[in-house]
């Protein structure tokens, strides 16, 4: 009964866990990996998603939680972000901006470089350059009924989904597909959405394969590479002609969003510990 209910407890909290990674994919800028990593299952998400081939059953059974509540966060929480957006559109942005930020020391004392190591720093500089190199591609209108167009959407999409940094809703924005992917959770075309799914499926797999190996040879270069993709994300989300008048509110609203992935991340830290 004992080794149940513990089981019920993580399912639970993974399918949480899940729910923030779903919905943060929802704002341009920020993406599901730099969530993943606040959360700190970044490494065991990827892992996962790699390995799918070699244990899958083991694979399946650890990611399903969190894929069914990272569609529940998607589903729940597309109406609730997009308003916030829409309504209060400069101060929603500073408070992400502080979270993207409070991601930052997580990664650098995840890559494990020292003050002797600083170097690395030019790994952060190349991430954070293909980053906003991706911003520059002009937006492209792909046929909604196109099977083959779908799966490459899809499979593109992918990598916003598993790179930090990367933002999903961006490249559904550049792909020109934004408003016809979260339009369609509410109202479901099952011919525009399984090609769609299927490209996503497979480079989720693929990238995260990489990205796994990566970490595992290269460890230190990979998280200065991935700390530059999520603080070129600033890059996208940084509000146009902000209001002066706004300044000090502005400024709080960052140091808080800071402050509440600096708390996320330790306390993941300490319950990962205590595991």
């Amino acid at each position: 009964m004992l080794i149940c209910k513990k089981h019920i407890i993580s399912l639970t909290k993974d399918f949480l866990k899940g729910t923030i990674i779903g919905s943060s994919m929802l704002i341009p800028g920020l993406s599901g990996g730099t969530a993943a990593i606040i959360l700190d299952i970044y490494d065991s998400l990827t892992e996962a998603a790699g390995g799918i081939f070699r244990t899958p059953k083991k694979s399946v059974l650890y990611l399903l939680p969190f894929a069914a509540g990272g569609l529940c966060g998607a589903y729940l929480f597309s109406g609730l972000v997009i308003a916030l957006i829409d309504s209060q559109y400069e101060l929603s942005m500073f408070f992400f901006i502080g979270a993207i930020l409070g991601a930052v020391p997580l990664l650098v004392k995840k890559s494990g470089i020292g003050p002797r190591e600083m170097y690395y720093a030019v790994f952060a500089l190349f991430g954070a350059a293909a980053a906003v190199g991706i911003r520059f591609i002009p937006a492209a209108k792909p046929g909604e009924g196109s099977f083959l167009i779908n799966v490459i959407c899809g499979f593109i999409i992918a990598v916003g989904m598993v790179l930090p940094g990367i933002s999903t809703s961006h490249l559904l924005l550049i792909l020109g597909m934004y408003e016809a992917v979260w339009g369609c959770l509410h109202n479901p075309d099952i011919m525009f959405l399984l090609p769609l799914l299927a490209g996503a499926g497979a480079g989720t797999v693929l990238t995260a394969g990489l990205t796994d190996k990566a970490i595992k040879k290269y460890p230190a270069a990979s998280y200065m590479v991935i700390t530059g993709f999520v603080m070129s994300s600033v890059y996208d989300i940084f509000p146009e002609n902000t209001d002066s008048s706004r300044l000090p509110i502005n400024i709080l609203l960052c140091i808080a969003g800071f402050i509440t992935v600096y708390i996320i991340t330790r306390f993941a830290d300490r319950n990962k510990q205590c595991s």
